[in-house]
């Protein structure tokens, strides 16, 4: 089984698919067939369906599943089982939405026994946040004075938000890896 390394970190990937009514029993057997497939796939961490209301007379299936990295995820990506049975289910459900997660979105949601520890975590965060706030207002407050104050707040959150999820935070959890998750095996 391939682990995370300091360099690829763990992918988490959400479909979702619009089903008709009529073809939801169809749909869950494939869908089985596909989560028990991929369950035998190195890297494979885990998968969950979630369902929801869709349009009249359809339903919304949300599905989640992980890989430690993502070689592994385009090796399943690759498979020729999956291929097959994604053709099955494409007949009978829509595409509706796909998204990687590789980021904020899951920052301690890696693939171990023993999830890092709160105050590890904790630390880590402010770690994160603490220069970058202190940056964003040093540098963008100045410029910001005319706006209304929750029109400010909100910029510098955004902007802490977007700085967070997209640089700041995958690049410490790299950093930090050895230290947030000390059991983890090493590559």
């Amino acid at each position: 089984m391939s682990s995370p390394t300091l360099t690829t970190p763990p992918v988490c990937v959400v479909v979702t698919r619009r089903v008709p009514e009529a073809q939801a029993p169809a749909f869950e057997a494939l869908l089985h067939e596909l989560i028990t497939a991929a369950a035998r796939q190195p890297g494979h961490v885990s998968a969950e369906v979630l369902q929801g209301p869709g349009a009249p007379g359809a339903r919304d299936y949300h599905i989640v599943y992980r890989f430690t990295d993502t070689p592994a995820l385009r090796r399943w990506e690759r498979c020729d089982i999956r291929r097959a049975l994604l053709a099955r289910l494409d007949a009978i459900a829509a595409d509706r939405h796909r998204s990687e997660l590789t980021g904020l979105e899951a920052w301690f949601d890696l693939p171990t026994d023993r999830p890092p520890s709160r105050p590890r975590m904790a630390v880590l965060t402010w770690t994160g946040i603490w220069p970058l706030v202190s940056a964003l207002l040093w540098f963008c407050a100045p410029h910001l004075r005319a706006m209304p104050f929750l029109a400010r707040t909100a910029t510098i959150t955004a902007a802490a938000v977007v700085a967070m999820t997209w640089g700041v935070m995958p690049a410490l959890t790299r950093l930090a890896a050895p230290w947030i998750r000390p059991s983890a095996p090493r590559s």
